[in-house]
């Protein structure tokens, strides 16, 4: 009998795309919890990339068992935040410039196909909501904040495509680079530019043009792109495995 293929993604990535648009709950477990608590660390930068993460400790810290602390790490290794290297045990993923081309170039391909597939799909409550939310971004001061916001105002177009492994495959990546787009608001800046282009993504997606609102989110995309990266050859950012830290 045939091994069953394992998907690279799991349903997650669709349920939290439809928590985005307002259609569920944020997870209130206390998986849901650690997970939450542990990505802020990481994205924030009070775990730094190399750290080694001891999840008897991280119990300790956080209340709880070992047991969700693994499960937890489990799921950030799913979104390539931590890296469990066996017996060697669990650490901060690096920033990467390979890492960061390879997701960007995946997002620049799929990211607008899905808004340019959903736009024909979207009602009035959606664009409403996304009026809302271009005013939230431009008030937001908190990177973490303003990074659900941002999520939450591209889903509108994406979530709308039909097409559930895409959509899947859209979440999962934008998650994959949230610690270079935390980066990127919290030290690079730009949040000007930033609400810029979403102003021209909202303004094609009120005139109904599918072809402008997939160029629009392709430049907005690649724009960021390019700022990360040029920060990141500019301070070498790459973090040999050699320097690893422990948890405090």
């Amino acid at each position: 009998m045939s091994t069953p293929i394992q998907p690279w993604y799991t349903f997650e990535d669709v349920s939290y795309t439809s928590s985005l648009i307002g259609a569920a709950a944020p997870d209130a477990s206390v998986d849901g919890r650690i997970v939450t608590e542990l990505r802020d660390a990481i994205l924030a930068g009070d775990l730094v990339a190399g750290t080694r993460l001891n999840q008897a400790d991280l119990a300790t810290q956080l209340g709880v068992s070992r047991i969700p602390v693994r499960d937890a790490l489990q799921r950030l290794a799913a979104e390539g935040l931590v890296e469990i290297r066996g017996r060697a045990g669990t650490f901060v993923s690096a920033l990467s410039v390979a890492d960061l081309q390879e997701l960007y170039e995946l997002r620049e391909a799929v990211e607008p196909l899905a808004a340019r597939l959903g736009l024909p799909n979207v009602g009035r409550a959606q664009f409403l909501r996304m009026e809302q939310l271009h005013r939230q971004l431009a008030e937001e001061q908190d990177p973490r904040a303003w990074m659900r916001a941002n999520a939450a105002f591209h889903a509108q177009l994406h979530a709308s495509a039909g097409r559930p492994r895409m959509i899947a495959l859209v979440e999962h990546l934008r998650r994959l680079t949230d610690r270079y787009l935390h980066l990127h608001l919290s030290v690079i800046g730009g949040l000007e530019r930033l609400q810029d282009e979403h102003a021209q993504i909202l303004d094609a997606a009120r005139r109904r043009d599918p072809a402008a609102v997939a160029e629009c989110t392709h430049v907005h995309l690649a724009t960021s792109h390019e700022f990360v990266l040029s920060y990141l050859l500019e301070h070498d950012l790459e973090i040999p495995p050699a320097e690893l830290k422990e948890t405090p």
